[in-house]
């Protein structure tokens, strides 16, 4: 076990939060990683602490900014539940990684997740104050792509989004939209992405990815399948 991992425990069975921010401020970023991590798995094994856990985390991130590698592994919904409050300490929902990907482009273009949290999401941006989401939403990547158009470009699941779940999808494409102006370059590279998988031939005329394209960048589906072929 990481040294400075068996610090921590020592000091969480003391009950000694001011010494954990401390301990957490003086580790290094590898150091801050094994910490992290060993809040979350601790965290999983029994909801009797997950809140515990979950608010330990979110404090020592208010005194200093998450690691690089900590955000790349912010990859499934149940990671970004966890770390959510932790995400808005520090910018954390800006903070990227060398791709420019920030936690949004790597939850949403994950291929494992076959329907990524919108409606989560939606509901953060609805009922909290989170000025660093929306700034994320419109924070494009190296490839000069938003976390939205990695989830078309990058998500390879092409079977139809349930309704409460498209619904809050097209709500951020909505506050997306607001924030920058749609590109007709982007879609092309989008598509050009996604020819390179070997389930497009899934993409039919009435397929959510087809119809999302069209809605989002304003073209009509038969456009979208044209830059399919």
């Amino acid at each position: 076990m990481d040294p400075s991992v068996s610090a921590l425990i020592s000091l969480i069975k003391k009950h000694n939060l001011p010494e954990i921010s401390e301990l957490y401020t003086r580790s290094n970023s590898s150091e801050n990683i094994a910490q992290l991590k060993f809040m979350y798995q601790s965290a999983q094994q029994s909801p009797e602490v997950y809140s515990f856990y979950q608010d330990l985390c979110t404090k020592v991130s208010a005194s200093k900014a998450m690691p690089i590698g900590v955000i790349a592994g912010i990859n499934d919904p149940a990671r970004f539940t966890f770390f959510t409050p932790a995400l808005k300490q520090n910018n954390g929902f800006s903070q990227a990684n060398e791709q420019g990907n920030t936690a949004l482009h790597i939850l949403f273009s994950n291929p494992h997740n076959s329907v990524p949290p919108f409606n989560y999401i939606r509901s953060l941006l609805l009922f909290e104050s989170n000025e660093g989401l929306i700034h994320a939403l419109k924070q494009r990547n190296n490839q000069q792509l938003t976390a939205i158009e990695c989830y078309f470009a990058y998500n390879t699941h092409f079977d139809n989004l349930p309704a409460h779940e498209l619904s809050a999808l097209l709500a951020l494409i909505e506050a997306q939209a607001q924030l920058l102006p749609q590109q007709e370059t982007v879609l092309a590279a989008i598509c050009k992405k996604l020819k390179a998988s070997e389930h497009v031939h899934q993409l039919s005329e009435d397929n959510h990815r087809i119809l999302l394209l069209a809605s989002t960048y304003k073209v009509s589906v038969s456009a979208v399948c044209d830059l399919l072929k």
